[in-house]
């Protein structure tokens, strides 16, 4: 009885969350900006009319994206997945019903994403606890790496021991760097022998990785044993050589019996030319669409970071919960897993592990059209990837309602359209052709058979004249290819779940220093910036089908660049207004005075609790506070330049790949905020330059002229210091040598901006 009510139970739940008392919070906010803005609007300030017209332009900002944030937490929906009832439903001969899955792993540079983190990736991907013919994991290697092609080799040896040691004893978490790192499950004396001899075995994994890593080449012989050509060389151009596709295991138990089976591993380097656009991480991401397509053509995929490994061997099985349960397949374009970080440093010194954001996106955009797609630990319907809308018979013969509809689903699905769009592999289309009818193709054949052809279309000529980057696959234009992918098919009237289980389904590496961190982030601001101001946009783009409030969740992130210009401003307008014995804040005998302290203080209390609520000490909130304003003035700045010499063709965009952590973290400068001679820095430093001079001039002046504080710019003297705590670690790199320094070109160059922007504001 207990088995057939866990079989015939819903497989995932919906929870809806409402809080009327942040609802009271937000309202009486609201009414206090209200007067507050009202009251700056209605009592301009004559004497210093510049100062006032930027501060209240600024406020007007802050206040539009304050609207847009509290519209991600005004409700909150959860899920709960029931894999145990999706096992009993699918057990026995009903196995076979279940859908397959392409897990593809991205990876670059096996030395700025180390080797032993991707082979941990690659093994928990193996692990999964789904039937091994059901699901393929590809590798997508963007350097051509032949060290990136042994560590693989080497991996499936040790995964050949690995996998049946995790089935045999049910072991959760796959990754063994993770497994080997807590202490043993068990004391059953076979447990423990295996797990020696496992350790054993990974070990020696890891010697013949890093020894590779040390020499930067495989052994000598391991290549032309392998009889692979195309690969790149460290003394090689990385963006010129040809594609290489090789079947690394083959999974044959639909052939034959075979004990303790491993599915496909396939590793693929797509083509390079100098003069060819290779659209960095969408470009390798279409060719990995179009390999897995030919090769096993999976109806659902899963993409993955290498850093970004299972922790939970039932991943698949949560994903399908909604997919196999959703009343419709509109309701569930993607289900996006969030991106968790072990090993983080205590209290996130650099705010890179983005806890409250996930938080607060997540389970807040699951309340509208659903989450943004954001790169990694996300399954996709191959449909939506291909640019196809939910519902796509009722758009034949209907007509497109709100959105444009590509050419090969508005004709009945039709070889020519189909040709046009998806390249002149005959393979491909056949491939695209039973996706879109939902009629399984490819399902039976082996990889190594359709090798040739996935040459082919791994070339960098094969997107030619075809819609691959503009309507299907990852779109191109940003160098966050994965938000700009997620809206399209949000705007195609796709929706999407974000799923944040108690226990983490994957885990990855956060940035662990100050720069890296910035680095990051002005990629991503870079990015979603692009996808503002191109055809994408949500405001000024196509056609689209999506609601209000999932605009404003792209406006909230999609404008974080522009937010560094009104924070620069704001920034920098106490440390003038000091100079010059100027005010563009209220007095302290004011009535908008009292008004602004409160919405201060409510707006720093409500964003602490939140993260309190969230699990996160006062120290992380502290150290994300800082760190938004460090990236606001500096990342993203630089981000806004980049944006704009792009659209003025002065320039292209860069992905630059953020270094990842490796398995055994060097802790000698752990959790210290270090500085570098990067632009990054100039404008912080720039802006604190010009706040202590501001400050020092403002207490001198007030010491000898003996006036009271209320006849002075009080107000002004408060938001300098704000600012200088804010950016407190510059403080200390004044005084501070090596690398914890400020560098001395950085200082010689903020200095000569700070003298720019004083003189230019005066």
């Amino acid at each position: 009885m207990e088995t057939n009510a866990c079989s015939s139970g819903p497989l995932f739940e919906k929870i809806t969350k409402k809080s009327n008392l942040y609802r009271a919070y937000v309202c009486l906010h609201f009414l206090l900006l209200l007067c507050f803005l009202s009251h700056r609007l209605l009592n301009p300030f004559h004497e210093s009319f510049g100062l006032w017209m930027v501060a209240f332009t600024c406020e007007l900002w802050f206040a539009f994206m304050g609207i847009i944030l509290h519209n991600m937490a005004w409700k909150f929906v959860e899920y709960k997945t029931y894999p145990a009832r999706l096992a009993e439903r699918y057990s026995g001969e009903s196995v076979s019903k279940l859908p397959a899955v392409d897990v593809i792993i991205t990876t670059t540079d096996p030395f700025k994403e180390p080797l032993l983190i991707t082979a941990n990736t690659v093994l928990s991907v193996l692990a999964l606890d789904y039937p091994v013919e059901k699901f393929a994991c590809y590798i997508s290697d963007d350097g051509a790496s032949p060290i990136t092609f042994y560590s693989l080799v080497e991996t499936l040896s040790f995964a050949k021991k690995w996998v049946p040691f995790c089935r045999k004893f049910k072991i959760q978490t796959r990754a063994p760097f993770m497994f080997f790192s807590k202490e043993k499950e068990s004391s059953h004396p076979d447990f423990v022998r295996e797990w020696q001899v496992m350790k054993d075995e990974y070990e020696g994994l890891k010697r013949r990785v890093n020894t590779a890593l040390e020499k930067k080449q495989a052994p000598p012989d391991f290549i032309s044993h392998h009889s692979v050509d195309g690969f790149v060389y460290r003394s090689s151009d990385i963006k010129n050589h040809t594609s290489i596709v090789q079947v690394i295991h083959e999974n044959k138990t639909i052939h034959e019996n075979e004990a303790d089976a491993l599915p496909h591993l396939i590793y693929v380097a797509r083509e390079k030319r100098p003069k060819v656009s290779h659209h960095y991480k969408a470009g390798a991401m279409n060719v990995m669409a179009r390999v897995s397509a030919l090769m096993t053509n999976a109806p659902f995929t899963l993409n993955l970071d290498s850093d970004m490994h299972v922790n939970d061997c039932r991943a698949i099985q949560h994903a399908m919960c909604f997919f196999l349960e959703c009343k419709s397949e509109e309701e569930c374009g993607f289900v996006q897993f969030p991106q968790v970080f072990h090993g983080g440093l205590k209290d996130d010194p650099f705010g890179s592990q983005l806890k409250l954001l996930v938080e607060l996106a997540g389970k807040g955009s699951n309340a509208m059209q659903g989450p943004l797609y954001g790169g990694t630990c996300c399954f996709h319907r191959r449909k939506g990837l291909y640019g196809l809308p939910p519902r796509i018979n009722q758009y034949n013969k209907k007509g497109s309602e709100r959105q444009e509809i590509p050419d090969f689903a508005s004709s009945s699905c039709s070889y020519e359209a189909l040709r046009k769009a998806f390249g002149e592999s005959h393979a491909l289309v056949e491939a695209a052709q039973g996706v879109i009818t939902d009629i399984p193709s490819n399902s039976h054949t082996l990889p190594s058979l359709v090798t040739k052809e996935a040459l082919k279309i791994a070339s960098c000529s094969y997107e030619t004249k075809t819609a691959w980057g503009k309507v299907v696959g990852w779109m191109y234009g940003s160098t966050v290819e994965d938000v700009m992918t997620g809206l399209k098919i949000h705007g195609l009237g796709w929706h999407s779940i974000s799923f944040q289980p108690e226990e983490p389904v994957f885990m990855g590496c956060a940035a662990n220093t100050g720069p890296d961190t910035l680095v990051q982030q002005k990629r991503w601001a870079t990015g979603l910036l692009e996808i503002f101001v191109n055809k994408f946009s949500f405001f000024i783009g196509i056609k689209t089908s999506i609601k209000l409030r999932q605009r404003m969740l792209y406006a909230h992130f999609c404008l974080w660049a522009i937010c560094s210009v009104p924070a620069i401003c704001y920034a920098l307008l106490p440390a003038i207004s000091l100079l010059h014995d100027k005010s563009f804040l209220p007095k302290i005998s004011e009535v908008s005075f009292p008004i602004a302290l409160v919405l201060f203080l409510s707006v720093y209390g409500y964003q602490l609790v939140q993260y309190i609520l969230c699990g996160c000490s006062v120290r992380e909130w502290w150290n994300n506070q800082f760190m938004w304003f460090i990236v606001c003035t500096s990342a993203w700045f630089i981000a806004v330049f980049d944006v704009a010499a792009k659209l003025l063709g002065l320039s292209d965009t860069v992905f630059v790949v953020t270094p990842k952590g490796s398995e055994e973290e060097e802790n000698g400068d752990e959790g210290e905020f270090t500085i570098d001679s990067s632009p990054l820095f100039i404008m912080p430093t720039a802006i604190l330059f010009l706040n202590l001079a501001g400050l020092i001039r403002s207490t001198v002046s007030l010491v000898g002229s003996g006036d009271k504080i209320k006849d002075r710019p009080f107000a002004e003297y408060l938001c300098s210091i704000w600012v200088v705590i804010n950016l407190w670690r510059f403080v200390k790199g004044l005084v501070r040598k090596g690398k914890r320094g400020i560098p001395w070109s950085v200082i010689m160059k903020s200095g000569a901006l700070a003298v720019f922007l004083y003189a230019a504001l005066a």
